[in-house]
């Protein structure tokens, strides 16, 4: 599968995920495999199984970095009832972890659930302060299917029992958070915060599926974002080298040369102002190193009113299934039911006909 990728994907990075990687018995072979490719290997994980010698071992092996899922709805012993900002504790042991290994990048992904969708400027206001340790934060919008409300139905139109998809629930009642508000709420806390890039939907030509930016600052003050025209350089540059697109940065320490592309770029001029503004004011802060940060934006599949699924252009998670590429996020309609299925409103007339048809 690793060369499978490397053949027709042509990866930055192999992000090694489904269930818990840490616990796999061979993830230091697969590690070493990845590395000795040339291609940088990312765990994806919920950091429990995490100890420093465990980590210690994974970057001898090669690993390029983690991306730590954590956040107040995952049901952890001894965190239930306790807030994303709770939660930033069980960051600080993590991010502490890495650190104190060094030479490893870390992002921290957390699902956005209608509930907690206020409490998201505590997340990115914790990394900010941790900026030299943490590379990047991901907001993941929640999505479900409802049992209630829809049925599914096959690649042959047959019905099939929506309740074993692990993406359904019962019912749900409350509002889908969208990517742009999720944007908007960073920005109206962070008003440093920019976008330069982003994926639309397979279905909607107006859907945000993903959103990123790239923040410039240090420890006590962020100055600004990266824009469009550096990200598309940054891009365009690191193909040229690699003859790959970028993924993962390795460092966040970028210093104070980025501000060079100040005059072809409208918001590092800014970011620019804003840092000898601090400058001037605080004189010490001269002798500070400038980072980034990324914050990155998913909006999970939108199910539309025909049954289909507004899934992300391109998909950068995808994965391998039977001998093909499949989006990640919905390995378990291959599984069981081989290939994706139609969700379909109950109260849809298009319903009532599936119905007819799957009893005849």
């Amino acid at each position: 599968e690793v060369d499978f990728f490397i053949k027709w994907r042509n990866p930055d990075n192999f992000s090694i995920a489904g269930g818990e990687p840490l616990i796999y018995p061979h993830i230091i072979d697969l590690v070493a495999y990845m590395a000795q490719k040339g291609i940088k290997p990312v765990i994806l994980s919920n950091g429990l199984a995490l100890t420093p010698e465990f980590l210690h071992e994974l970057k001898k092996a090669g690993l390029a970095g983690f991306t730590m899922h954590v956040d107040s709805h995952q049901n952890r012993p001894d965190w239930k009832d306790k807030t994303e900002k709770d939660h930033n504790l069980l960051r600080q042991h993590i991010a502490d972890m890495v650190a104190a290994e060094g030479g490893l990048f870390l992002i921290f992904n957390s699902t956005v659930y209608p509930e907690t969708y206020h409490e998201i400027p505590d997340i990115v206001r914790w990394g900010q302060k941790n900026i030299k340790k943490v590379q990047g934060l991901v907001f993941i919008t929640y999505r479900t299917a409802t049992i209630d409300e829809h049925i599914a139905t096959d690649i042959n139109d047959q019905q099939v029992d929506l309740s074993k998809l692990s993406y359904t629930r019962e019912t749900f009642n409350d509002h889908f958070v969208t990517a742009p508000e999720v944007h908007q709420i960073i920005q109206e806390n962070f008003p440093e915060y920019e976008a330069s890039g982003y994926l639309g939907g397979s279905v909607r030509h107006d859907s945000y599926k993903w959103l990123i930016g790239a923040m410039l600052g240090n420890t006590h003050k962020m100055y600004g974002s990266v824009g469009k025209k550096t990200m598309e350089l940054a891009q365009i540059g690191h193909h040229i080298q690699s003859g790959r697109y970028l993924a993962y940065i390795t460092t966040g320490r970028i210093g104070k040369k980025i501000f060079w592309l100040s005059p072809w770029d409208k918001s590092i001029h800014k970011a620019r102002r804003m840092f000898w503004r601090d400058t001037l004011e605080h004189p010490g802060n001269l002798f500070d190193s400038i980072y980034i940060q990324s914050i990155g934006i998913i909006q999970a599949p939108d199910v539309m009113t025909d049954g289909r699924a507004d899934m992300c252009d391109s998909c950068p998670d995808i994965t391998i299934y039977d001998g093909k590429f499949i989006n990640s996020c919905r390995m378990d309609e291959y599984r069981l039911f081989g290939g994706f299925v139609s969700m379909l409103e109950k109260n849809n007339e298009e319903v009532e006909a599936k119905k007819a048809d799957t009893k005849q």
